[in-house]
């Protein structure tokens, strides 16, 4: 009796533990399984800086003609930075013509990231089907206030170069 009542803690427990990581394991997922359904993807307090980066970098790379890719990329951008870049239509136009590189590129490479309180700075660079790689500055800060208050954002986008050469 008392090897059965063991046996069935340790069950209870096991079951536990396996449940509570596979929804921390889904948690973290959410993002790119939900970018890879094509879902609206909106900005959310969970999400980490590299988790917004990770979302905009994939909505680039599967924009398509209905630019819903881009749209994604426009809602995480910070309430400052569609002051200047806004409303969507003329955010399109601007990734269309000032940033083409970014759309449907081929893959992209992240150095590290540096976080300093509320700010976050990232450097990636995409390659493009032509074998090119285009960095770009990332900068994301948490919002204070207003409808999205916790949220990482994108405050702005610069591009920091071109590489054609072959990588050591």
């Amino acid at each position: 009796m008392y090897h059965l009542k063991i046996k069935q803690y340790v069950n209870h427990k096991l079951t536990h533990r396996c449940g509570a990581f596979i929804v921390a394991a889904l948690l973290l997922m959410l993002p790119r399984i939900a970018l890879a359904q094509g879902l609206n993807m909106a900005p959310n307090v969970t999400y980490t800086p590299q988790q917004v980066i990770g979302i905009v970098l994939n909505s680039m790379q599967k924009n398509a003609d209905d630019n819903e890719g881009i749209a994604t990329v426009f809602r995480f951008a910070s309430p400052d930075n569609k002051l200047v870049t806004g409303p969507l239509s003329r955010f399109t136009q601007m990734i269309k013509r000032g940033y083409p590189e970014m759309l449907n590129h081929t893959s992209a490479r992240l150095e590290d990231i540096d976080l300093a309180g509320d700010v976050a700075l990232q450097a990636v660079w995409l390659q493009t089907q032509s074998g090119t790689e285009y960095g770009y500055q990332f900068k994301l800060s948490i919002q204070r206030g207003g409808t999205h208050d916790g949220m990482w954002m994108t405050d702005s986008v610069i591009p920091i170069g071109k590489n054609t050469g072959v990588r050591i």
